[in-house]
């Protein structure tokens, strides 16, 4: 108790400190493919690159021919508050907060290769992805001003690097069972430890804490694809939850004013995390040849997320919050539009996409209410011939909601989130080994 006590004194020296997680929440709103971002991740109903063995692993049963996909992202995002102040008599506050960071890594990576068993067309996947990505680089910086010292504010600054990591290797299995049916299976092994490193400046000095922690189990992802009508694609989603062991270790410790580490402690503990089921429903409408229209609406219940024993025997929080903050993370529920366009370009096929989306965030503003992400997208592709596709992404995301104060509950304070990220992926198909 005493050390959870000590761990969670270091982690507050700042007071909205807690505030610099918010952005990493929004990784917990999965979603990946340059293809799938262009087009607002509206593709559970689409599914067609090698991404479906996340997105919707029945889209795979259509792949025949051997392929190899590869996905890049950088991001880059902002999240601020606006200039609060407090005035009473003989002292004024001033508190301004803002935190940036950015973020380069592998999206995902696949393979996959087709068969034909008992009569019926197969596709097999393996592939590799991150839930939560590693690799965040950033500060977060506070400034706390009496304006009857105003030349002496108190500034605190964290830094950090890395983040919660939790890796996947994934076996997908699909088969068309109709021409019009398929269906599909994925099994995920999680592995893979993710670091983080904390470092705090303030005017009581230099703090700084590392977390490594990972997550081991196993779940499955089951999808189907129904075309009633060639113009028309039906796809369903289910994602199973995961109850599985956690393994944390907490080091903390000081730097003094000559430079040297002081006051190392070291805490570990093993605590059980549940994390719950996802489900998606979408429908891809084609009125033309060249054009695509996707639809979709997906859920994730994040309030069925917790993990217990977590540094503090008995105790049961929130997950991915890991903390009791007094307002509970909140389900997610989304709704996310794309669309295609298929031009012909010599002899070349140039695919022109965009989309947009509401993404609920699982943490909460000021009334308690899911904070709610817009996402703008836009991108292309350039299938230069039957064998080699390269696309790009961009997507942009906005959100502004209230938060309580710094000095006082009341009144509420501007909160302000923005994201710029960009994703360039590439496929290789090997050739078809099989008639068509």
């Amino acid at each position: 108790m005493k050390a959870r006590a000590l761990t969670l004194l270091l982690l507050s020296l700042s007071p909205l400190l807690f505030s610099q997680y918010k952005p990493w929440f929004n990784f917990y709103n999965f979603a990946y493919g340059a293809k799938a971002r262009a087009m607002g991740n509206a593709f559970t109903a689409v599914a067609d690159d090698l991404t479906a063995a996340f997105w919707n692993p029945a889209g795979l049963a259509a792949k025949r021919s051997p392929e190899f996909y590869l996905s890049y992202k950088s991001l880059s995002q902002k999240h601020d508050y606006d200039l609060q102040d407090r005035v009473l008599p003989g002292e004024t506050k001033l508190y301004n907060y803002n935190f940036s960071g950015r973020l380069n890594q592998i999206d995902f990576f696949s393979v996959s290769a087709p068969a034909v068993i008992w009569k019926r067309n197969w596709t097999f996947a393996l592939s590799y992805y991150r839930y939560i990505p590693y690799g965040f680089k950033g500060s977060a910086r506070e400034v706390l001003t009496y304006l009857h010292d105003r030349f002496n504010p108190r500034k605190t600054t964290v830094t950090f690097t890395g983040s919660e990591g939790i890796d996947v290797l994934a076996f997908s299995a699909s088969a068309a069972v109709t021409d019009h049916f398929a269906l599909g299976g994925t099994l995920q092994q999680f592995f893979g430890s993710g670091s983080q490193h904390l470092r705090t400046v303030d005017p009581a000095g230099e703090f700084h804490s590392r977390y490594a922690e990972k997550l081991q189990g196993r779940n499955v992802i089951a999808g189907l694809l129904f075309s009633p009508f060639d113009f028309l694609r039906l796809g369903f989603t289910w994602h199973s939850g995961l109850r599985s062991r956690f393994d944390s270790t907490l080091l903390t410790w000081e730097v003094n004013k000559k430079g040297i580490e002081i006051n190392q402690r070291e805490e570990s503990c093993v605590a059980r995390v549940e994390i719950p089921e996802q489900y998606a429903l979408g429908a891809l409408l084609s009125p033309a040849r060249w054009l695509d229209l996707s639809a979709e609406y997906s859920r994730l219940d994040w309030g069925k997320g917790t993990i217990a024993n977590y540094y503090d025997a008995g105790a049961v929080l929130p997950y991915p919050q890991k903390d009791d903050w007094a307002q509970k993370q909140k389900n997610i529920r989304n709704l996310r539009f794309g669309a295609e366009v298929r031009l012909p370009l010599r002899q070349w096929q140039l695919h022109l996409r965009g989309g947009w989306s509401a993404d609920h965030q699982l943490y909460a503003d000021a009334a308690d209410q899911a904070v709610i992400a817009k996402c703008y997208t836009a991108g292309m592709g350039c299938e230069f011939s039957r064998n080699l596709l390269l696309e790009i992404a961009y997507q942009r995301q906005v959100a502004d909601w209230p938060e309580k104060g710094f000095f006082i509950q009341a009144p509420d304070v501007a909160t302000h989130y923005r994201a710029h990220e960009f994703n360039l992926s590439l496929t290789y198909r090997f050739g078809h080994i099989f008639k068509e």
